[in-house]
């Protein structure tokens, strides 16, 4: 059987590459492929093939105005920021504690 798939440098290419007809099908982050005209996003893969990207913030020690950065990191956990994220793509993940974990640290699921 003949090998199909085309490696994309970045999700820009897997866009154009399905956009153009030169694949059938993309795999990248949803918010690319929501970016990339052309492409109609089907959904997401099954829980168990899902890998999911988690984001951290902080703020660097020699900030010229850290609680502005402080303020910002607030605002990017409430419901309304959480909407525009969701609008492009983003989705939040539930917070539980790891059952294996003996430090009792929470992991995204």
């Amino acid at each position: 059987m003949k090998p199909k798939v085309v490696p994309a440098a970045t999700g820009t290419e897997v866009g154009k590459l399905v956009a153009s007809g030169q694949v059938e099908l993309g795999v990248i982050l949803v918010n690319e492929l929501m970016a990339a005209p052309g492409v109609e996003v089907l959904g997401p893969l099954p829980p168990e093939l899902q890998n999911y990207t988690v984001f951290h913030a902080g703020v660097g020690v020699g900030s010229k105005d850290s609680s502005a950065a402080k303020a910002l990191i607030k605002f990017l956990t409430t419901p309304s920021a959480g909407a525009v994220f969701k609008a492009r793509g983003r989705s939040r993940l539930k917070r539980e504690r790891d059952p294996d974990d003996t430090l009792g640290r929470e992991v995204e699921r």
